[in-house]
């Protein structure tokens, strides 16, 4: 499964290293491409945009500083709704308000892709926790996809 993910920061970055560790492909873009290094040297994808990293994942998580922010990756000029299509999935992992996650979830869900917000908490000793959560839903979804797939060919 291609994972994007956009917000390398602290918590962002290490939740976005462990996909790695777990086996998925990863695409990623932030606001400072030199957030990206150790992705990258992992062997991570580089994206120039939110709508890049959106064309190329099935999967997309964001990870940033807060609802301005949020608003403004999803839905802007070169904006992650841009490259999405249906069947794909937007976890929103910043703390962002309940109305604009709403809001995004309504817009998308007009072109068959699911919008879920999944807050985390801003400390880095929580990293691990959110890591293997992370990589469960990566695996929820692959299992998803795969199961779809094989009823498409009965």
């Amino acid at each position: 499964m291609k994972v994007g993910f956009i917000g390398l920061g602290t918590m962002g970055g290490s939740m976005a290293f462990n996909t790695i560790q777990g086996g998925h492909e990863l695409v990623v873009h932030d606001i400072r491409r030199e957030s990206a290094t150790r992705h990258l040297e992992a062997g991570a994808t580089w994206a120039d945009s939110p709508r890049e990293v959106a064309e190329a994942s099935d999967i997309v998580f964001t990870s940033l500083p807060g609802p301005t922010e949020v608003e403004a990756v999803f839905l802007g000029e070169d904006g992650i709704l841009q490259g999405m299509s249906a069947g794909k999935v937007y976890f929103d992992l910043s703390t962002s308000t309940p109305n604009l996650i709403r809001r995004l979830h309504d817009i998308a869900s007009g072109q068959g892709v699911d919008v879920l917000d999944a807050p985390v908490s801003r400390s880095e000793e929580h990293t691990s926790e959110l890591q293997s959560r992370t990589n469960l839903v990566c695996r929820l979804l692959l299992e998803k996809k795969k199961t779809k797939h094989k009823q498409k060919q009965t």
